[in-house]
């Protein structure tokens, strides 16, 4: 059971704004003056009973300004005040019924666990007992009956009321709360949103630039050693330089298009796939690494999300073994089955230790994609030619 003092929802919108609910408590606390000097008792009252009365009446005018914050010392100070008004005035009157009506219905507003019917308990009780103690023209015990039975109806369908609008606040904190949740979870969404795209935004860049940059690293050495021993191969060096520095170019001012456009992505630059492996090896060739591909299969039928995984696996292992492999042979295999295709890239020579970050960086980003799918990124020494392989399966369904 919840034994927790009443309080009003702190969190959320209130239902009435707090001028509004101001307003309101001051309206029933002038409710119960207007009943304590309109029903004013029916008999002349001694000076010292009229300053109990109007004692009484401005108690529970001040107890019904209080009910909103501090509900249960309200109701005791109703009760208390009520007793007084008994031992006063021993007669039924528009006052007291007034303000037993409010105290019904601010037990069902209020009030929660036990105290919430306990109070109203009570003040079913102290009704019962006003109406057995007043006297009553004729005092007939039907007609007493009569009374008790309005009078605890009267309680009742205030009762009800409070139980109506304690639903309806329950209701709007529960709606509150839905919407800010859902508000939390989509700002956590987009928060995840970004920060995939800033991922995917980091294995492009460093795929693009990684291979162009590493293979012009690799063409510039090989102009400075023959520049005077062999011109027109380094004039080939250098021309291959200008053209992977203007692919590069061209390839990142792409990327950085479907950044900025609304438009849909597959109305722009289409993404690479395992039909490009081919050309992107060429890009390879100039550096002076053999270089071979063998496709197995129909790779028309890669999906696109599949090919560009593979693409890039591809463009990243080549380019770490021109870097790290000084010019070993390098094989690279794909097979395309019915729900995955395979990729392995293998060279036959050990690969250097001292890759730098940079290689780390590309393998991470590699096994990300194949995750990505659902697949799998292998990369260590090759055991058939003591060189360093990396392989990948990346699954797709079919429909």
């Amino acid at each position: 059971m919840d034994a927790r003092p009443p309080t009003t929802p702190a969190a959320g919108p209130r239902l009435l704004p707090r001028a509004h609910e101001r307003l309101a408590d001051a309206g029933c606390a002038a409710v119960v003056v207007v009943a304590g000097v309109a029903g004013g008792p029916p008999i002349p009252l001694a000076p010292a009973a009229q300053v109990g009365y109007a004692i009484v009446v401005a108690g529970c005018a001040a107890a019904v300004l209080l009910r909103r914050t501090r509900p249960v010392p309200a109701l005791s100070i109703m009760a208390v005040l009520l007793v007084a008004h008994l031992l006063i005035v021993p007669r039924p009157g528009l006052f007291p019924g007034v303000v037993c009506l409010i105290a019904a219905y601010l037990t069902q507003t209020r009030l929660a666990g036990p105290r919430r019917w306990g109070f109203l308990a009570c003040t079913y009780v102290g009704a019962a007992v006003g109406v057995a103690v007043s006297p009553i023209p004729g005092d007939d015990w039907r007609e007493r009956g009569l009374v008790a039975a309005a009078v605890g109806a009267a309680l009742t369908v205030a009762a009800l009321a409070g139980v109506v609008r304690r639903n309806a606040r329950a209701r709007h904190d529960l709606a509150v709360e839905r919407a800010r949740t859902l508000e939390a979870q989509q700002a956590s969404e987009r928060r995840l949103a970004a920060l995939e795209e800033r991922a995917r935004i980091a294995r492009e860049m460093h795929d693009i630039l990684g291979h162009s940059l590493n293979t012009i690293a690799v063409q510039a050495e090989g102009a400075r050693c023959v520049l005077r021993t062999d011109a027109e191969r380094a004039d080939r060096a250098l021309a291959d330089i200008g053209r992977l520095s203007r692919a590069a170019v061209d390839e990142v001012r792409g990327l950085v298009d479907v950044l900025r456009t609304e438009d849909d992505p597959a109305t722009t630059r289409p993404a690479p796939s395992v039909r490009d492996l081919a050309e992107l090896i060429g890009t390879f060739r100039s550096t002076g690494t053999p270089i071979r591909l063998r496709v197995d299969g129909e790779i028309g039928d890669v999906p696109a999300p599949v090919g560009l995984a593979a693409y890039r696996i591809v463009q990243e292992s080549l380019t770490n073994a021109i870097a790290h492999a000084g010019g070993a042979p390098v094989l690279v295999r794909v097979g395309v089955g019915d729900r995955a295709l395979d990729v392995s890239v293998s060279n036959g020579r050990p690969r250097r230790t001292d890759t730098g970050r940079d290689a780390g960086h590309g393998l991470v980003g590699m096994r990300e994609r194949a995750l990505a799918l659902g697949g799998t990124l292998d990369a260590g020494p090759d055991p058939d030619t003591g060189g360093w392989r990396v392989t990948a399966r990346l699954p797709w369904s079919r429909p």
